[in-house]
């Protein structure tokens, strides 16, 4: 079934058909099977609007709006399925909970759009909440998600060669692939999403490389190789900052955590490799590399932020008009309108929505959705360092290093959904116990 599901994920990008068919068959496994990782398997019904194929069915409203009572339908029925054997995550829910009752409040206060603001809290809520309430306890392989995200790899590096100008790229420009920076995008509709996304899922091939025999792991190696590569032509610097700490992390924890030797050496070995591609490419393509970094030929210019650094000042100077509730939830607050006289930017500057996720967290909920958001993560972390779950620790810090320059961990529709269901679907990976129950292949 792993190998179905990629292969319908691959073919659903030519053949409007196997849209359909992967959703169905996400809900009938959500449905009927126990043995299925349900968080992969919702991750295979929301990426089809990601995907460059239907980058136009993302800008149907009502679409959009029928995907997301579908998502949450998936993550009611896998939260039953789970509430029936144990809650794992209480604390860090009720963390959560209070959060999005805060943002609540804040939006209904001082939200210049209170209902698109209550709106979003319920969405973002019920899937957040969602996602932990359906992560029971039972040791399940993410087989479901392991064959997505190497479908996804495999095929982007493979379309390059084929048709360098595929997905957004294409949409935007015919020739973006051949200028400047790239702006590859594979598969997906955009550049950004497609780095990323491989980025938080590296800790998850690396896994799955070193711990498995066999043809699992020859797939994951192959997903890893195909990975590194889009994140070298994609021109994304918040993705290759998140793949550089989830190669690190996931090194460090896994050479600590390694229980046989044959892991352990795997764990070296992609480490030594690591470190000889960095220096390797650092002398050969120090040239490009610094233009990658700075964004521009111009070498007295420093390194340009494509305006994250105007957004981010005026982010800050929001939260510092109202600095304990905020100005409302996943809406602009009169420092970040378009416009406005405090941000001083055109809309056509501002092209980057909120990239830093604190101080989007500042302007919009305050001090104290902040330090309640915060702690909702360290409960996370405390859990997954003690069950020794080094995967979704990794994945985690991955995301979060995401949210530097593309500020989604709140926004489950399309990137920050893909990215928690992905920490999520791996909570039960660690090398401390003998293999969990692998479920179907």
């Amino acid at each position: 079934m792993t190998f179905v599901i990629s292969a319908v994920l691959v073919a659903m990008n030519f053949n409007g058909t196997f849209a359909l068919l992967l959703p169905v068959l996400a809900l009938a496994l959500v449905l009927f099977s126990r043995r299925w990782d349900d968080h992969g398997l919702i991750f295979c019904a929301l990426i089809i609007l990601s995907f460059s194929y239907y980058y136009s069915l993302g800008q149907i409203v009502g679409l959009l709006t029928v995907m997301r009572v579908v998502l949450l339908a998936l993550l009611l029925i896998a939260a039953v399925k789970s509430l029936a054997r144990r809650l794992e995550y209480g604390a860090a829910a009720a963390a959560f909970l209070l959060f999005f009752l805060l943002s609540a409040a804040s939006s209904v206060l001082f939200s210049m759009y209170p209902q698109i603001s209550l709106l979003k809290v319920g969405f973002a809520g019920f899937f957040l909440l969602g996602v932990m309430l359906a992560a029971g306890g039972t040791g399940r392989f993410p087989y479901a998600l392991l064959g997505a995200v190497i479908a996804v790899a495999v095929l982007s590096v493979a379309l390059f060669f084929i048709n360098p100008s595929v997905g957004y790229a294409y949409s935007q420009d015919p020739n973006a692939a051949f200028t400047a920076s790239g702006r590859y995008s594979g598969v997906m509709n955009h550049p950004q999403l497609l780095a990323c996304l491989l980025a938080v899922n590296i800790p998850l091939l690396l896994f799955m490389y070193v711990s498995q025999r066999g043809l699992p792991s020859a797939l994951s190696l192959l997903g890893l190789v195909c990975a590194f590569c889009i994140n070298a032509i994609s021109s994304s610097r918040t993705a290759m900052l998140a793949t550089l700490v989830a190669v690190g992390l996931s090194v460090f924890l896994y050479a600590r955590a390694a229980v046989d030797q044959e892991s352990a050496r795997k764990t070296k070995t992609v480490f030594g490799l690591c470190i000889l591609l960095l220096l390797a490419g650092g002398i050969a393509f120090s040239e490009q590399i610094a233009t990658f970094v700075r964004k521009t030929d111009d070498v007295g210019a420093g390194i340009s932020l494509s305006g994250r650094e105007e957004i981010i000042f005026a982010s800050w100077n929001g939260f510092l008009d109202r600095p304990l509730l905020g100005h409302g939830f996943q809406v602009p607050s009169p420092f970040t309108e378009h416009g406005a006289s405090t941000f001083g930017l055109t809309s056509e500057a501002t092209n980057i929505e909120k990239c830093f996720f604190l101080t989007m967290l500042l302007e919009e909920v305050g001090l104290l959705g902040t330090a309640v958001f915060s702690l909702g993560i360290l409960l996370l972390y405390r859990h997954w360092l003690r069950k020794g779950a080094v995967v979704s620790v990794a994945a985690m810090t991955a995301f979060l290093m995401v949210n530097v320059g593309e500020a989604c961990i709140l926004s489950p529709s399309s990137l920050g959904g893909l990215c928690w269901l992905s920490v999520f679907a791996a909570h039960n990976l660690t090398f401390r116990d003998p293999p969990p129950d692998h479920g179907p292949r």
